[in-house]
């Protein structure tokens, strides 16, 4: 799938993402995880971000700290309303694509952000566990082991036990 649908998007998320993650782990000082989620809904309309101090990414449907910053909402909206060519409703190999496509951005964004943010608040990238997933619907599963593989280092999948 063609990543300039997504260029809008990517921008906000390099130019947004470090000040909303700054702000999580602000708030995760002093404990020795945090995991931050970035979900979505079956048909990807919009992201919000969730994060928790445990090692259990599976229970993240309960967590109850949440941002919605419109940086990860409205361009992603756009770009699902844009996209007449892919049902994103119903379980495909286009839908699929869009997805991983979705999560190679995240990656190139999550990956672009300063080491400072994370010493900041005393931690080190590697403490810190990044996911994305579907609040409901076909990937749940599939998004989860893909975005834990592409966002994280291999040391901190052992970290959370994960490899």
């Amino acid at each position: 799938m063609d990543t300039a649908i997504f260029d809008q998007f990517a921008q906000g998320c390099s130019k947004e993402l470090p000040y909303e993650i700054d702000k999580i782990l602000s708030d995760a000082k002093g404990k020795k995880a945090c995991a931050i989620g970035f979900i979505t809904t079956d048909d990807f309309y919009g992201f919000y971000l969730t994060w928790d101090y445990s090692n259990n990414i599976n229970e993240y449907f309960e967590w109850e700290k949440s941002l919605n910053p419109n940086f990860l909402y409205q361009p992603v909206v756009d770009i699902v309303e844009a996209c007449d060519n892919v049902d994103l409703c119903n379980p495909s190999d286009e839908k699929w694509e869009f997805a991983q496509t979705l999560l190679s951005v995240l990656e190139k964004c999550i990956k672009q952000i300063r080491e400072e943010i994370f010493q900041k608040s005393g931690f080190k990238r590697e403490d810190i566990l990044f996911f994305s997933t579907m609040s409901d619907g076909d990937y749940i599963q599939e998004m989860m082991d893909a975005s834990v593989k592409m966002f994280n280092a291999p040391e901190t999948l052992e970290i959370y036990g994960m490899i």
